[in-house]
């Protein structure tokens, strides 16, 4: 039965999570080098290969809510599981471009159900309560890790020595079958819910139509979409063009993300608590009050000379934006799994995957074709406006959210000290 302090099996997979985040760390910077320098794929061929991951995930995770709801979300992220660790393998060996497509592919495969599959088990271990805790202590996690496996796999990877390079893929393959052998241990967890006993419930068949029909998870899911398209896809696609524009070094935006990165790892915890007492819509208004605060400090970095004041200033914008991410990150994920009824949890967490998924594709068009036309003022005008409509959607949705999705962002008497404490046992227990 969940508590409010974490289980066994809420620690195990928490830990797979850190694993997980750590291989992803040893790649994600490399790929697009390794096909492109140590395989000699050309950089358009290189490009399509990398958008086969996106592609397959559109098509993917609404499969994978109604496969979750019907098998289990353990037994889906166990099959996820073995599709990235396929995929990392194939891309170790990926002599040609059908077979780093293929790698790709696989690893888009298993991506498109690890995040809704983990959320719905996640939110059969762990209590109402305690989710906006664990979820926000696995974003920091999922931060130290990434950085953790950047800087190791920088360490490792050496120009014109193809090996360097595999062994990172076959790391990121040994995490992910890690990952899969803590989760293969829950076998009383993680299978097909049942309908909820004792509350009216809706008894339409389940479907992702009767989703579409609820009011608030409409308006949850609107809010997800600008949330990336307002601010994630322009950080993660958009804002790298900008700086070199603006003539700051590629070093530069490597060391703005790690900024961004070392904020959340030394920061979440601390913000969650300060953030508590609030509600989760309006914690919603505080995460966009912070991400517009650092659409301005770009307007600024877009006045001043060239030089040591624009570096300075992009690392500013990364450091305001993390603690709008740090309030923002374990909110969704909490408000979608107590709306959602236990039996439909897979398709709840996909549709919000989905959501995500929809905004990469179309964030990073709208910050490519702005900032193709080198219109600076119009693309951080938009991020501003993105920011404002966000607080608007999230008042809307205060309206209709159910008391109980909206209720304060976390318990007082759930400590990120007690959770840390905890998950450092469980790591020292499985290792």
């Amino acid at each position: 039965m969940p508590t409010t302090r974490l289980t066994p099996e809420a620690r195990r997979v928490l830990v797979g999570t850190c694993l997980n985040a750590v291989g992803n760390g040893f790649v994600l910077p490399f790929l697009v080098i390794y096909l492109h320098e140590v395989r000699h794929i050309s950089l358009p061929v290189t490009g399509a290969i990398v958008a086969v991951q996106g592609a397959v995930g559109l098509v993917a995770v609404p499969i994978y809510g109604m496969l979750i709801d019907r098998l289990g979300a353990r037994l889906i992220q166990l099959g996820a599981l073995s599709m990235s660790f396929a995929g990392s393998i194939v891309l170790a060996y990926a002599v040609n471009p059908a077979l780093a497509a293929l790698g790709v592919a696989l690893l888009g495969l298993g991506g498109a159900g690890l995040w809704p599959a983990g959320t719905a088990l996640v939110a059969e271990l762990v209590d109402s309560d305690a989710r906006p805790r664990y979820f926000g202590l696995s974003f920091a996690l999922l931060n130290l890790g990434i950085g953790l496996g950047g800087i190791a796999g920088a360490l490792v990877v050496r120009p014109g020595h193809p090996g360097t390079y595999q062994a990172l893929f076959l790391a990121d393959a040994v995490t992910f079958l890690a990952f899969f052998f803590l989760l293969a241990g829950l076998r009383a967890v993680g299978g097909p819910q049942p309908r909820a006993a004792g509350v009216d419930v809706d008894e339409s068949p389940a479907s992702y139509l009767r989703l579409a029909r609820e009011p608030a998870f409409r308006r949850a899911i609107a809010l997800q979409l600008v949330v990336v398209l307002a601010a994630y896809s322009q950080l993660d696609a958009a804002f790298p063009a900008f700086a070199r524009q603006l003539h700051v070094s590629t070093r530069v935006v490597g060391f703005a993300f790690a900024v961004n990165t070392a904020v959340i790892v030394a920061g979440q915890m601390w913000v969650q608590r300060r953030a508590s007492a609030l509600r989760r819509t309006r914690a919603y208004w505080l995460t966009m009050a912070w991400w517009a605060a650092s659409w301005v400090v770009l307007a600024v970095a877009d006045h001043l000379p060239a030089g040591s004041w624009v570096a300075a200033a992009m690392f500013l914008y990364m450091a305001v934006f993390a603690v709008g991410e740090m309030i923002q990150s374990p909110l969704m994920p909490a408000i979608v799994n107590d709306l959602a009824e236990p039996h439909l949890r897979g398709r709840y967490n996909a549709a919000v995957s989905w959501a995500w998924a929809v905004g990469n594709v179309i964030g990073p068009v709208v910050g490519g074709a702005v900032l193709g036309a080198r219109a600076h003022a119009l693309w951080i005008g938009l991020g501003i406006v993105g920011c404002v409509a966000g607080a608007v959607v999230a008042r809307r949705l205060e309206e209709v959210l159910p008391a109980a999705a909206n209720r304060p962002v976390a318990r007082a008497d759930l400590e990120a000290s007690e959770v840390a404490t905890e998950l450092k046992v469980d790591i020292s227990a499985t290792t």
